[in-house]
């Protein structure tokens, strides 16, 4: 089951000083693999997407994360999925 998990300042210290970035919306798997990212500035703008355009970076920010297994989300995947279409 995929799952998204809303990123903030709160849990990513240094989000908006480091990278410019307000939030990040990740996919995660039941494997607790990170499949999709959108990141968005502070002006609400997506400035990342991974995989595909646009990025500021090769990568994604959580590639190489393992996200404990959940049933939690904080967003439903038919809004992320809106999102990521836009």
């Amino acid at each position: 089951m995929k799952r998204i998990l809303i990123w903030t300042e709160a849990e990513v210290s240094g989000l908006v000083k480091l990278y410019g970035l307000s939030r990040i919306l990740t996919e995660v798997d039941e494997h607790g693999a990170v499949t999709r990212e959108l990141s968005f500035d502070v002006g609400g703008n997506v400035v990342h997407r991974h995989p595909g355009q646009p990025t500021r970076a090769k990568h994604g920010l959580f590639d190489l994360t393992n996200i404990a297994p959940s049933e939690e989300t904080e967003m439903e995947l038919v809004e992320f999925d809106r999102l990521w279409a836009n």
